[in-house]
């Protein structure tokens, strides 16, 4: 039986309210400064301005995903287990198994840079 469940474990529609505000520090990568509008959170985030150029005020959706997998890396019939399976998710070769990677302009992958938890309902 084949798994329902997704690898998207966040989603929002963003507007740019600045990009480079405190300068630019790097030739290809910018730093923006966005909104989200379901959820009224604030994102900073750097990314390369060649590949996705964005435009102060602009809007753009963004989701945050454990795995390209689209069934979310559950176990496969044969007992392969997620983490194998999602090895070949995307390649830049092409022969890889299409994931959500075709569902987005951009895509990104990495780890959590700094994450802060504040005092407040700042993270």
């Amino acid at each position: 039986m084949a798994s329902t469940s997704s690898s998207i474990v966040f989603d929002d529609m963003f507007t740019t309210d600045a990009i480079d505000k405190d300068g630019k520090k790097f030739d290809r990568v910018s730093r923006l400064y966005a909104h989200s509008k379901n959820y009224d959170m604030d994102l900073t985030l750097d990314y390369n301005i060649e590949l996705f150029p964005l435009v102060n005020g602009g809007s753009f959706a963004m989701a945050l995903a454990s795995s390209l997998s689209r069934d979310g890396g559950a176990p496969t019939a044969d007992g392969e287990d997620g983490e194998d399976k999602d090895r070949d998710a995307w390649r830049p070769d092409g022969k890889g198994r299409r994931g959500l990677e075709e569902d987005y302009d951009y895509v990104m992958y990495g780890k959590v840079y700094k994450f802060d938890t504040g005092s407040s309902d700042i993270v």
